[in-house]
């Protein structure tokens, strides 16, 4: 559906060009739902503005079902716009309008009787789960009940892509989840494509397939939101997921030398990260009965990720040198990510 080719965007400024956009290459593919994660100012609003043209690549290829958007006429390019919806963060309602002008503001000159346009409006409310909110204003409306307004106005067209500029960065966690759950029926339901961006682990996380990281302009990681978190390889990725998952905070008391972490001699701190979709294999009895090494289990951290659980467990390990390094192998071997945080053996 959709596939970028060393697209690269180039911003003039006083200070000289900034590169906000760099040689970046993504294929997403129809029907799925993809997240560009990044912290603020990686330039994942300006990459998605790059798929609808909002903002023109300097340099490389934007394509839809294989056609270059890039070389398109302005007329055209409109043509294509058609096909996809967007919403912001901030909603961009019209305050004087109601809920029902809104949602019909795309429509308007597509030649609708009164009757049809009333229909079609009232299809896209239910959609959104919003029937009978027609007469109100924004001003009469949660953030979750705008954030469905502006969905159901970027419906209206029948888009088959539909791009999400922190679509719920604005909204509390209870209210960011009933839209995530709403988009993800819409994706379902409507066979949506839908791009999303996001500085929030936990959206990818809930609703996303696959997952492209970026820093700095690049993407630095990409691949199924899985395997992107159960193995990250570059420090901006590890940093989101310890930022969901609390070891962040563990970190800073190893960092501060913490008395909690203290260790005996012959102990050390192991931190086991399941690479693979076996989080619930009862690791730890199995390796204190098969290797005789004590594990006193200090931090856990399981969650879903899709239909799978993914997390990871942080143990003090207690036993002999030769113990725990078969421990350590069979872990290895078994796809399980091992990290020694802490050491108080007499061999390293």
């Amino acid at each position: 559906m959709i596939r970028l080719e060393d697209v690269c965007k180039v911003f003039a400024g006083a200070q000289g060009s900034v590169e906000a956009v760099k040689h970046v290459h993504l294929t997403i593919e129809t029907g799925e739902i993809f997240g560009i994660i990044g912290f603020s100012g990686a330039g994942k609003s300006t990459l998605l503005r790059c798929i609808n043209l909002l903002e023109r690549p300097t340099s490389g290829r934007v394509l839809l079902d294989d056609t270059d958007i890039t070389q398109l006429s302005e007329a055209d390019v409109r043509a294509v716009r058609r096909r996809i919806g967007m919403i912001f963060q901030q909603f961009n309602l019209f305050a004087s309008r109601t809920v029902f002008g809104n949602v019909a503001f795309p429509l308007a000159g597509r030649g609708l009787s009164r009757e049809k346009l009333k229909a079609r409006v009232g299809e896209l409310l239910e959609l959104v789960g919003l029937s009978g909110r027609e007469d109100s204003y924004p001003s009469q409306l949660s953030g979750g009940q705008k954030q469905r307004v502006a969905i159901a106005r970027a419906l209206a067209s029948e888009p088959e892509i539909l791009l999400c500029d922190e679509a719920t960065s604005a909204l509390d966690p209870q209210t960011t989840h009933a839209i995530l759950q709403l988009l993800r029926e819409l994706n379902r339901k409507l066979g949506l494509t839908i791009v999303l961006i996001t500085h929030e682990m936990q959206v990818i996380k809930e609703i996303c397939d696959h997952v492209a990281v970026m820093e700095d302009g690049a993407v630095v990681e990409q691949g199924e939101v899985f395997s992107v978190f159960a193995a990250p390889r570059r420090p901006v990725t590890r940093s989101f997921l310890e930022m969901t998952s609390h070891m962040a905070g563990f970190r800073r008391l190893l960092e501060e030398k913490s008395p909690v972490l203290q260790l005996r001699p012959g102990q050390c701190i192991l931190s086991l990260r399941y690479l693979e979709r076996n989080a619930c294999s009862a690791l730890v009895s199995y390796l204190s009965r098969t290797y005789g090494v004590d594990l006193n289990i200090i931090f856990g951290n399981i969650e879903m990720i899709g239909d799978h659980p993914l997390g990871g467990l942080i143990v003090i390990a207690e036993g002999g040198e030769k113990a725990i390094a078969d421990c350590i192998a069979y872990l290895q071997n078994i796809h399980v990510g091992v990290e020694v945080l802490l050491d108080a053996r007499t061999a390293h």
